[in-house]
This record gives C-alpha cells, sequence and structure tokens, in this order.
C-alpha cells in the first residue's frame, strides 16, 4: 500500500500495519531518486496489504519530519546519507524505544545487494515473509583485526607514567 502525505501526521493507524517504508529524499531530483520515484507505485504493489510505504508531496519538509520523529535527527545531519528508506514497524504514534529504526541509503544498496533493482526485490520479500537474511545484509560485521584490537591492552610505562594506547586512538579516530 503507498501514500503520498503532505504530513507525517495524516498517516492513517490502521491495526493491520506491521512494517512502515518511509522515503527520505535528499532534494535534489535524478539518479537514485529518480529512480526510487519511478518505482514507488511498484513498490507499493509488491509489498503487500500489510505494509505501507509513504513520502511526502513536499519531500524536504517529510523528510524533516520523518528523521525528527523517528531518528531524532535533523535531516541536514543526514544529507551524505539520502535519498533513503527507513524501515520501522511502528506508526509514527505509537513509537517506542524499542521499536525497529533501520536506515537505508540507496548509494549502500550497490555495495549491500548488487543493485538497486536486487534491494527492491529483497525489500518486497522482507515485506512479505521477514526473511532474516534481508536484516542480516545491514548487521556490521567485525573484522579480525577489530576483535584482537578490542582484547589487546597496551599501556606502555615510562618512569611510572603510562598511556593508554586504545583510548588515545579511539579518541583521536572520534569514538
Amino acid at each position: 500500500m503507498g501514500y503520498a502525505l503532505s504530513s507525517l501526521g495524516n498517516l492513517p493507524i490502521q491495526e493491520n500495519i506491521s512494517l512502515y517504508i518511509f522515503v527520505i529524499g535528499g532534494g535534489w531530483k535524478g539518479g537514485l531518486q529518480d529512480t526510487l520515484e519511478q518505482n514507488f507505485m511498484e513498490l507499493a504493489r509488491r509489498i503487500g496489504p500489510n505494509v505501507v510505504i509513504a513520502k511526502g508531496f513536499d519531500a524536504e519538509m517529510w523528510s524533516q519530519q520523518v528523521c525528527e520523529k523517528y531518528l531524532g535527527k535533523n535531516v541536514k545531519t543526514l544529507i551524505d546519507v539520502l535519498p533513503a528508506l527507513l524501515l520501522t514497524d511502528a506508526h509514527p504514534d505509537r513509537l517506542t524505544e524499542s521499536s525497529l529504526r533501520l536506515l537505508v541509503p540507496l548509494g549502500d544498496t550497490e555495495n549491500r545487494f548488487g543493485g538497486i533493482e536486487i534491494f527492491f526485490g529483497a525489500l518486497t520479500d522482507f515485506s512479505l515473509n521477514r526473511d532474516s537474511s534481508f536484516l542480516s545484509k545491514f548487521e556490521e560485521k567485525s573484522s579480525l583485526g577489530s576483535k584482537a584490537w578490542s582484547v589487546l591492552e597496551l599501556k606502555p610505562n615510562f618512569f611510572g607514567f603510562g598511556i593508554n594506547l586504545k583510548e588515545l586512538v579511539a579518541r583521536l579516530q572520534g569514538k
């Protein structure tokens, strides 16, 4: 089921809806934004009766509302990952701390799925049967190096003064 709405507050509450897909635009036409727009109606048709895909008439205002409500962020802070889809299991009026919030930058679909068309197919499959392999594409996979780094303790001393190198590196990386 697909909606084009003037605001997020106009999204009707329907008890049978188990997944919401919100279109978050980058503000510019072209590329992936156009691909999403061209496939919106087909996605709405294929996702089934218990899923809603929604976009706004005013893409910038809509995107801002969705980002503030679900992510607690200003859309301008996410501009480098847009256009994107936000997947959630909660209507905006029924959002809780434990609600699903998965932001899917369309620019990542090539790396994660092999292309936007394959992603659209996987998204429709997920909407119909909740196959966990779709969600596993978004899990962060830790490398052997990062696992080793997490258990390594480096504290060289010089005349009784020590430096925690892991903490120094983490702060330099902004973690």
